[in-house]
This record gives structure tokens, sequence and C-alpha cells, in this order.
């Protein structure tokens, strides 16, 4: 069966009845864009309850409320009626058409519609208006509660505690495999440069000259001291 519900709605659950008065989450496809309206599907395999809500926005001017509800299904129902709940801090509530009774239960007044048959196609129009003076809702948000307390066992919590050997281990590992990886880099580096040979000149001191002034080291083939001037002496071999 597939529904039709405004554009600007939310479409926020669909149930069914489970057979002991409680509603159960029931399958259904998402709404899709169709004109002015929203189509979503679900499957009816048996004859029991099934129950959807939307939210739609209210128009606001000043303090005055104003929503429209539209029934327009292709489906004939049997008996169809409304039942409006009124907020805190209001006043001046019209509902039309009419409420056919009003109750009070726990300080919250209740408005019921006379139940009415609509043929298949045949559309429902419900225009409400009232005042409301204050934000206060009717149900309060409700806290978080703490089911136990929360401690190093809780299932899902993240330990510091816990994860730290981990955590210095997986370190110690990452810097094992970059030392490595260095030194073999570094190996590779220095086998690839190709070495210089060095090879001493075993006669340079044989042939090598001073000067008898200042002891300043000179060519063989300098005859003057290129420090203080004096003149060197060279042996005849």
């Amino acid at each position: 069966m597939s529904f039709r519900i405004p554009a600007d709605a939310n479409l926020i659950a669909v149930a069914s009845d489970a057979g002991t008065g409680s509603f159960l989450d029931h399958p259904f496809e998402a709404p899709v864009a169709d004109g002015e309206y929203l189509v979503f599907s679900l499957v009816v395999e048996e004859n029991k309850p099934y129950r959807f809500e939307y939210y739609q926005p209210l128009a606001f001017d000043g303090e005055s409320r104003i929503f429209s509800y539209l029934w327009d299904n292709g489906y004939a129902v049997e008996n169809f009626q409304y039942l409006f709940l009124e907020p805190l801090d209001v006043t001046n509530v019209t509902l039309e058409p009419t409420e056919a009774s009003q109750e009070t239960s726990n300080g919250l007044n209740y408005y019921q519609g006379a139940a009415v048959p609509l043929a298949a196609g045949e559309q429902y129009t419900l225009n409400l208006n009232y005042k409301k003076t204050t934000e206060t809702l009717v149900s309060d948000a409700q806290a978080v509660q703490i089911a136990g307390p929360v401690n190093e066992d809780t299932p899902g919590r993240v330990s510091l505690a816990n994860s730290l050997p981990y955590i210095i281990g997986g370190l110690g590992i990452i810097m094992i495999a970059g030392g490595l990886m260095y030194y073999f880099q570094w190996g590779r580096r220095s086998s690839g440069k190709p070495r210089r040979r060095s090879h001493a000149n075993v006669d340079s001191d044989a042939t090598s000259v001073y000067c008898p002034q200042c002891g300043s080291r000179a060519k063989p083939s300098d005859r003057f001291c290129r420090t203080c001037g004096a003149r060197l002496r060279h042996e005849e071999n």
C-alpha cells in the first residue's frame, strides 16, 4: 500500500501491532517526491493495526499557531477521526471540524473529533488555531541516564592504560624499522661511491728542503726561503 503525506513533512516511523498492544518498526520504502506530496509504501500481510508518524511544521503569527491537516489518499476509511492533545500554556483553541468531545487526563486536555466514513479518494481537512505564550513542551527532553558506572571494564570504552603497552611496542617497532632502513640505505650509498687510492710519497722527506734561518719548509726548486728570504742550502746527490 502507498500513502501520500505533505511534501514538507518528515516521516518519523512506520510500525505495526506486535500482538501485545505495542508497536514495532515495520519495513517500508523511503518516501519519494510526487508533486506536492511525498509517497511511501509498505507491505500489508496481516489484518492488524498499522501506524505511521510524521512531523509537519506549524505556521507562526506572533503568539498564534496555525496548522492544517489533509488526508488525501485513495483508500476508503470506515471510521476517520482525529485526537488533539492541547499543548501547555495555550488559549483560544479552535478546531474545524469542531471536536465531538473533550476530556482532561493527568492535567492535559484532549479533543476528539467525530468518527466519519470516507469514500475512496475523499479528502478530509482539519484546521487548528491556538495562541501559545511560552515555549514549554508537554514532554520535557529526557536526560540520558547512565546504566552503570563507567570503568576500565566497560564494553566499548577505550582505556589508555590497556592500550599503552601496544602503543609503546608499536613505536619501538617503528623506530627499529627506521634504523634498519637508514643503515641499509647508508651502506648502499657508501659502497656505491668510488674509493680514491692515496699514494704515500716516501721520498718526500728525502727531497724536502728547510730554511736554515727560520726552519720553514720550502720546495726543492726554491733557492730562497719564501718566509724570511734567507738563501737555501741544497744538498748535492
